[in-house]
């Protein structure tokens, strides 16, 4: 019998205590809409994906983690992924509270961390 993997290992290897993960959320996952592998943006609970379209190349952005997904934009062309944080935000209005997995002092929190520690 192997030994359990102690928390901090197994939450890297998929989904964090917070929902978010950093591994890509795969074509063949039942929450994915596009049927495409969807890569992690760093820091943030955004996913993306390059797409090729009839309309020419395209870059589909979701927003939340691997058991649940909202699609957020359809961008023209394949856009720099470390761009796409700051182009959510600012062009479509997302809150960066909801975007980054953990946002800057002051900002409110989507999970608060006394919610998952045991009483």
């Amino acid at each position: 019998m192997q030994p359990a993997l102690a928390p901090a290992q197994n939450e890297t290897r998929a989904e964090r205590s917070d929902g978010s993960s950093s591994s890509p959320i795969h074509a063949t996952n039942a929450w994915n809409p596009t049927g495409r592998n969807l890569d992690p943006i760093p820091g943030t609970r955004l996913f993306y994906a390059h797409a090729d379209a009839l309309n020419g190349p395209r870059t589909f952005v979701l927003l939340g983690n691997q058991r649940h997904l909202t699609f957020v934009a359809d961008l023209e062309g394949h856009v720099d992924p470390t761009t796409l944080r700051s182009t959510v935000i600012d062009r479509f209005g997302l809150y960066p509270h909801l975007v980054d997995i953990d946002p800057a002092p002051g900002l409110p929190r989507l999970f608060d961390e006394q919610k998952h520690s045991p009483k």
